[in-house]
């Protein structure tokens, strides 16, 4: 979302794995703490307004965001402590 949210045009992202996570990261620090809700107001917002479009810029994003090779970090689950 946060690609999406960034308002980048597709062929600045759409074949340069390095630009995608740029703008991802550029993004996430431009929205702030609130980044994530900010990021799901602002897709809303653009599927209402631009529902053909929109989902165009999604499945780019999608593939862009796959194409470059972000990692998630889960945690390990952590165990009950007793006293």
């Amino acid at each position: 979302m946060y690609l999406f949210a960034s308002q980048g045009p597709v062929d600045e992202f759409a074949h340069d794995p390095a630009r995608t996570r740029e703008l991802v990261h550029e993004t996430a620090d431009r929205l702030g703490p609130n980044g994530a809700a900010d990021a799901v107001a602002e897709v809303a917002y653009e599927y209402g307004r631009y529902p053909e479009a929109a989902a165009a810029h999604m499945r780019a994003c999608l593939l862009a965001v796959e194409s470059a090779g972000f990692r998630t970090f889960i945690p390990a689950a952590r165990t009950a402590v007793t006293r």
